[in-house]
């Protein structure tokens, strides 16, 4: 449709809107005229309605802009009255938003990175308000729920209300007090019990039957799954004495795990509180590592009995097998003395070849260069100026690493990629050791330092015998150097003694029987129990989400919707599985607004022919 054709469409329903309020106001005020105003007032009304239905867009444009002074000069409003009618338009309009934003759907920008790749800071979203249920307005609570349509791998949006969410507050159009939403991809269901390896979750639900499709569908071929942030999650100390905390409870997914307790000569005990057994045991915790790289010189350093190989510039550091019985006393980054897990450390050379593949998959978080420096997306560069990286070869702008391939954010959240000679590109030891350590975070704080407290958002796992780092199998079971850091591994447990014992860091495999099958009791006994009427929420980007690793799981009563269409800056459906539209919460609100529709649209069309 050309351009001025629209454009004449929109002038016309403007203008017959406009008759038909006019033809109200006329007819209930019509008694207060006299003969010669009622006469003027009738023909303007006649002949605004031929223009319309002749479809004489200006004209009709023209003759309401009369008709508007003839009703003003007929009918003078008190300035009073002018301010009800005003508040009660407003007010009625405002309601029915808010229905449709919490009932319907709703628009909606991705603010962080936490479901990167699926969605990138500021994408928009049509989202779905009637997926599962008819929500309540401006509450947490629905009047009709169907769980059954609540998918594994779907991706929801939730209200941080009564969840222990930091700056959950906000207000709809400014005015109305609510919650903000949040948006996540949902991997659990009640009864269900996750379990770890590899990067990928082995789950069962209530009767026992597999999970597959959290290994097997589409949606999560691309996805890994770390089932904590860092070893110690949330921590809250207790007992102060003599400057120093004697005690600290542990938290993952915002439920207490652990406590560790300061004992005689600074020695520290742990002990279980929400299981039986060792805290790596948690969930799958022993298969994954926190990584981080450090060069020749720092391996010097900070490991004196090291043996260095001359052919390695950079080194991969792992801390695993996090445990409550070889911990100690240690100043955290909150300048709190307290009980620290303990943990067992493994260096593994890489090789130039091995150093540029991690290059070549290797993820940042969305960042921004500005004046040399680097600062995370969405963090304020004025607080943050004297622990900002440098990256003096990067050109100004907005920058995101993604599987290796480095783009430039343009207006919109556009994104380009950039020249192949664009020093991002760069594979050195030097760059790739800056932007695997400190390429999500973007903070100084984290570059390596002898004691380790601040690890950077990095991990490492084995799966089918092969090292993978960021997403990838970077050693392969076959190299050399991983054979004798294997050999190493378990020479340093043999070694080692029952007070302070050594576990190797080493594949443990998945939790599967001889045969192939699940290994049902073992998921259910060590994995990860989803409560009733809760959720687990996982964010695809695992090493910047805030998610229920953090804030725990996601009440039923939460759930609003999911999105349906991402529609810019570029148009997809998102990675999900597929959602069934017949269904009754759709059907019903659906159904309602046509009704609506077509019902104001017969009145007003009788109305129109009335006259």
């Amino acid at each position: 449709m050309p351009l001025r054709t629209i454009s004449s469409f929109f002038a016309l329903r403007k203008a017959k809107r406009f008759f038909l309020f006019a033809l109200s106001r006329y007819q209930k005020n019509e008694n207060r005229l006299n003969t010669t105003d009622k006469e003027r007032i009738a023909e303007q009304l006649s002949l605004l309605k031929k223009a319309i239905l002749q479809k004489e867009a200006p004209l009709a444009k023209s003759l309401a802009l009369r008709m508007r002074e003839s009703l003003e000069r007929a009918f003078p409003t008190p300035l009073w009255k002018r301010w009800v009618k005003s508040f009660l338009s407003f007010s009625v309009a405002l309601g029915i938003a808010i229905l449709i934003r919490t009932m319907w759907f709703e628009l909606y920008t991705i603010p962080t990175g936490s479901m990167r790749p699926t969605l990138k800071e500021g994408d928009l979203l049509i989202v779905s308000k009637t997926d599962y249920g008819l929500n309540v307005p401006l509450r947490p609570a629905h009047f009709y729920f169907d769980s059954s349509l609540v998918q594994r791998g779907g991706i929801v949006v939730f209200s941080g209300e009564n969840m222990d969410i930091a700056d959950a507050d906000t207000t709809y159009f400014y005015l109305v007090p609510g919650k903000k939403l949040f948006v996540k991809r949902l991997i659990g269901k009640p009864g269900d019990s996750l379990y770890f390896y590899g990067g990928k979750i082995y789950g069962v639900d209530r009767q026992g039957n597999p999970l597959t499709e959290l290994l097997d569908a589409s949606w999560a071929q691309d996805l890994e799954h770390i089932p904590f942030l860092n070893f110690e999650g949330k921590v809250e100390v207790a007992k102060r004495k003599q400057g120093m905390f004697q005690e600290a409870t542990l938290y993952q997914m915002n439920q207490p795990v652990a406590k560790l307790q300061m004992g005689p000569f600074g020695t520290v005990t742990g002990k279980m509180i929400s299981s039986s057994g060792n805290y790596g045991d948690l969930w799958g915790f022993h298969h994954f590592a926190m990584a981080r790289l450090l060069s020749a010189d720092q391996v010097k350093e900070f490991y004196p009995k090291a043996a260095i190989e001359e052919e390695a510039s950079l080194y991969l550091e792992l801390q695993h097998h996090p445990s409550l019985q070889n911990g100690q006393m240690v100043r955290d980054e909150y300048g709190r003395i307290r009980p620290h897990l303990g943990t067992n450390s493994s260096l593994l050379p890489l090789t130039k070849e091995q150093i540029e593949q991690l290059a070549e998959h290797l993820t940042t978080s969305r960042f921004i260069v500005k004046d040399g420096r680097a600062q995370r997306y969405g963090t304020e560069r004025k607080d943050l100026l004297p622990y900002l990286p440098e990256l003096a070869d990067v050109p100004d702008g907005t920058y995101e690493i993604e599987k290796g391939k480095a783009f430039r954010v343009l207006w919109g959240s556009v994104t380009k990629e950039v020249p192949a000679d664009h020093p991002l590109y760069r594979k050195d030891p030097e760059r790739v050791q800056l932007l695997y350590n400190l390429g999500i975070e973007f903070i100084t704080a984290y570059n390596p330092t002898k004691e380790g407290l601040l690890s950077p958002s990095r991990y490492a796992y084995f799966r089918n015998h092969e090292l993978y780092l960021c997403g990838t199998p970077i050693v392969k079971r076959t190299d050399p150097n991983l054979i004798l850091f294997l050999q190493s591994e378990y020479q340093k447990q043999a070694l080692s003694t029952t007070v302070r014992p050594y576990l190797p860091f080493d594949d443990q495999g998945p939790p599967l029987r001889a045969d192939g099958s699940f290994d049902v009791e073992f998921i259910r006994a060590h994995g990860l129990s989803v409560p009733e009427n809760m959720y687990l929420g996982l964010g695809d980007n695992y090493a910047m989400s805030a998610d229920s690793r953090v804030f725990g799981f996601i009440p039923e009563d939460n759930l609003r919707g999911g999105p349906s269409l991402l529609f810019w800056p570029r148009m997809q459906t998102p990675a999900q599985p597929s959602f069934p539209h017949n269904t009754f919460p759709n059907l019903l609100v659906w159904t309602v607004a046509l009704l609506v529709f077509f019902s104001l649209s017969y009145r007003a069309k009788r109305k129109f022919q009335s006259y």
